[in-house]
């Protein structure tokens, strides 16, 4: 078996085409918890073309774990140690899911020794996001039927998989990629998926200076469209290819399809869209039309979008079509909240999430009342078709989720890890200003409370940021009306009055100065009488 030495760990890698031609490198990088015997026909169809090669990350497959912690340091030194070693000195990177966040991080790290990206399915991981969903309650559970020895251990969650692959359960490429997965050591994949739960994965792809295609299928669910869509404003020279009759397992259902793009991208010497030849954005979208445009057009299935209205009032629409009354019956409006935010789960986990009080055959008992009523409810009003789906105790949405609070999480995240501070001002001016703490308020279910604490923390911190740089830059003024902002969130918190105090005595406003230093007399005074 070939393997390399490298960082105190035998790296398994595999070596495939011809490399006495005189061909284009690619070097594969799987996903978290899995390793290079997943990508299926892709490889074969790949070596006619190109030398490739493929190796196991650190803790995946055949290679070592080593001693040390995994880091994205770690990570990006083992791949250029194995490289340097096999003397593949510019390469294609080509990765999937999770890999995506490391093939970006080494293009950074190391530009000179990469080509080209290509990235297929970029992963999108926030607590309360389907992929955070599937690895923390339906994977373990997955996992023990497997290991219970039953050969069609995904058939019972084939439901649940609708936007994660449309490979029927029991296809053997399917059960091989998530035997791997599931072999995997939970503490390895947990640690993992801490590294990438608060990525900046976006704003790294805007400092890429190499062309970039990214790949998704049509049918991905499992991650925002809008995170596909900001790819062509925040690359330099993007790429971005939508695979018909796919998923997130795109190079397994369509291994043909991916490898065409593949090579047409390559062997156009991937394009690189320049400034200086094409003025504005649609220059640049007809030129890759014109490059990459599919030699049929097949059309897409319109599917219905389920509009969830969660900021200052609870509305709901379906394909613009207000569903005005009902919501205030059988836990509908917190039923479809949870939702939301977890368009695919299974009854266990939603009696756990809203009724953990009740005993279990009762709330499941109660749990089909409630749930007939949501489907009626989510009806389409103008065509046959259902909102949810109910299989062998898993329920899914089956309309695309639009909602308000989950666009501007996503907002508040991106600005809370962007590095770039003049972006990060105005990120934050226009957001914070704009911003109501009045989230869910008539949701009081723990996953909702851990929600808003998540959102509040975020805007608290990101409130002292803006409020520090204001200071530096003598904006005293500015800087005590962010601190203002912070108390929404801790009003018993003395330092933030003091700070308050501090900047209108820097600007020499004293009448602000004493009515704020009143303010803090009287917010000690009751701390103190409550004992606080």
């Amino acid at each position: 078996m070939p393997f390399e030495p490298i960082n105190g760990i035998l790296a398994y890698y595999q070596l495939c085409g011809d490399r006495t031609k005189s061909l284009d490198t690619i070097v594969m990088i799987h996903g978290w918890a899995l390793d290079s015997t997943v990508w299926g026909d892709l490889i074969g169809l790949l070596e006619t073309h190109f030398f490739v090669m493929m190796y196991d990350l650190r803790a995946h497959g055949k290679s070592g774990t080593g001693e040390e912690t995994i880091t994205w340091e770690l990570l990006c030194n083992d791949l250029y140690q194995l490289t340097e070693r096999l003397g593949l000195k510019r390469v294609h990177l080509l990765a999937f899911g999770y890999g995506t966040h490391l093939a970006t991080k080494y293009t950074l790290q190391y530009p000179d020794r990469v080509q080209s990206l290509i990235l297929l399915s970029l992963p999108y991981m926030s607590p309360n996001h389907v992929h955070f969903h599937l690895s923390q309650h339906v994977f373990p559970a997955m996992k023990e039927t497997m290991e219970s020895g039953n050969k069609h251990f995904l058939r019972q969650y084939k439901e649940l998989l609708k936007g994660y692959t449309t490979l029927e359960a029991d296809h053997p490429l399917l059960l091989h990629y998530f035997r791997v997965a599931l072999n995997s050591p939970m503490h390895h994949f947990a640690h993992l998926l801490q590294l990438t739960l608060n990525s900046t994965l976006l704003t790294e792809l805007s400092q890429i200076q190499c062309p970039v295609m990214i790949m998704t299928g049509e049918l991905n669910a499992t991650s925002p469209s809008g995170l596909f869509n900001a790819s062509s404003f925040l690359l330099k020279y993007p790429t971005l290819i939508t695979i018909p009759n796919a998923s997130f397992l795109l190079f397994l259902e369509q291994p043909q399809e991916t490898a065409k793009w593949i090579h047409t991208f390559i062997s156009q010497k991937c394009p690189m869209l320049r400034n200086d030849s094409l003025s504005t954005k649609s220059e640049v979208s007809q030129l890759i039309q014109t490059i990459f445009q599919p030699t049929e057009h097949i059309p897409v299935q319109h599917t219905p979008i389920l509009d969830i209205q969660l900021l200052h009032k609870f509305h709901v629409k379906i394909d613009s079509i207000p569903i005005a009354s009902g919501w205030k019956q059988r836990h509908a409006k917190r039923l479809l909240t949870y939702l939301a935010f977890h368009p695919v789960t299974t009854r266990e986990v939603i009696c756990e999430e809203l009724f953990p009080h009740l005993d279990a055959n009762k709330a499941l008992a109660n749990l089909k009342v409630y749930l007939n009523h949501l489907d009626k409810l989510l009806r389409h009003p103008t065509v046959p078709v259902r909102g949810l789906l109910f299989h062998q105790g898993t329920v899914s949405v089956q309309y695309k989720i639009k909602c308000d609070l989950i666009d501007l999480m996503e907002v508040i995240r991106q600005a809370y890890h962007e590095q770039d501070t003049s972006i990060r001002y105005q990120m934050c001016e226009q957001l914070l200003d704009a911003f109501s703490n009045d989230i869910l308020p008539d949701i009081h279910d723990d996953w909702a409370i851990r929600v808003k604490n998540q959102i509040e923390t975020e805007v608290c911190e990101l409130n002292e940021w803006m409020a520090k740089y204001c200071a530096s830059q003598a904006l005293y003024s500015k800087a005590a009306h962010f601190y203002m902002n912070m108390l929404h969130y801790r009003s018993d918190e003395e330092h933030i009055y003091d700070r308050i105090i501090e900047m209108f005595s820097q600007s020499d406003d004293h009448q602000a100065k004493k009515k704020w230093q009143r303010k803090k007399t009287i917010v000690l005074r009751k701390l103190a009488q409550s004992g606080i």
